[in-house]
C-alpha cells in the first residue's frame, strides 16, 4: 500500500471518528446511570430503513439504531451495493461498511467494530443479474462465535470506500431485536475510545470454500 493510500485512508478513519462524535453530541459529565433501561427480557422491535436516494459522502456515517441504554440482541439484514471479497471472488461484501458497539459521551465508553455478515448469494443481484447493484447480508447481533461488538446499543453505517457511494431502490437496512441482555450502566466498555474501521468480515456458507462458513454453523 502506497503512503499516499494510507494516508488517505487515515484521513478518512479520522474523519468517520469526528462524524460519528458530532452525530451523537457529547457532554463531559453525561451518563447512563439516570436512565433505568430494561434490566433483561423481550423488547420487540423492528425498524426498517429505506435507503434509497441516499448519498453517503466519503467518511460519512448514518446513524441507524440507538438502544441505550440497553444493549440487546437480534438481527441485522442489510441490502447494498456490493462487489467481490477479491477479484474473481464468488463472494461479495458491501461497498457500505457497517459497525456496532456503544457511542457514548465519555471516549474511555465508546467501542464500535464492524458486524460479521453473511453473504445470502441466492437473493443477491450477482446470483439473479449477474451485476453487484444490491447484494443481501444478514447478521446476529452480537455475534459472540465470530466477532464483533460483545453490547450493543448503536448500529451505524460508515464509508470507507473514499468515494461517495449512492444508494438505489431496494437498499435496504431492517434490524429486528428480540431481547434485551442488560443496561450499559452496569456493564460499561472502559477500553475506548476503540473505533475498528475494517471493511465488515464476510462469511459463505454457499460456496465451495468452508474455511469462510464461520462459527456456529455446519456446511452441510
Amino acid at each position: 500500500m502506497t503512503f499516499l493510500k494510507q494516508n488517505k485512508i487515515s484521513m478518512i478513519a479520522g474523519t468517520a471518528l469526528l462524524t460519528i462524535a458530532l452525530a451523537f453530541g457529547g457532554y463531559s459529565f453525561a451518563s447512563h446511570s439516570f436512565e433505568a433501561g430494561v434490566a433483561t427480557g423481550t423488547i420487540p422491535d423492528n425498524t426498517h430503513i429505506r435507503l434509497d436516494g441516499m448519498t453517503l459522502p466519503a467518511g460519512g456515517v448514518f446513524p441507524l439504531y440507538d438502544s441505550s441504554p440497553n444493549y440487546v440482541s437480534g438481527h441485522f439484514l442489510l441490502t447494498s451495493p456490493c462487489e467481490p471479497v477479491s477479484e474473481g471472488d464468488d463472494t461479495y461484501q458491501p461497498l457500505i461498511t457497517a459497525i456496532a458497539g456503544h457511542i457514548d459521551e465519555h471516549a474511555s465508553g465508546t467501542h464500535m467494530e464492524p458486524i460479521p455478515l453473511f453473504y445470502i448469494n441466492t437473493v443477491s443481484s450477482p446470483t439473479l443479474a449477474g451485476t453487484g447493484d444490491q447484494c443481501v447480508f444478514h447478521a446476529h447481533i452480537p455475534d459472540p462465535l465470530n466477532g464483533g461488538a460483545p453490547r450493543v446499543t448503536d448500529i451505524d453505517l460508515v464509508n470507507l470506500s473514499g468515494e461517495p457511494i449512492t444508494f438505489a431502490p431496494g437498499h435496504v437496512v431492517d434490524i429486528n431485536i428480540q431481547r434485551v441482555l442488560g443496561s450499559i450502566a452496569d456493564n460499561p466498555y472502559e477500553d475506548g475510545p476503540y473505533l475498528d474501521l475494517n471493511r465488515n468480515v464476510i462469511y459463505d456458507l454457499n460456496d465451495d470454500d468452508h474455511t469462510n462458513d464461520g462459527l456456529g454453523h455446519s456446511s452441510q
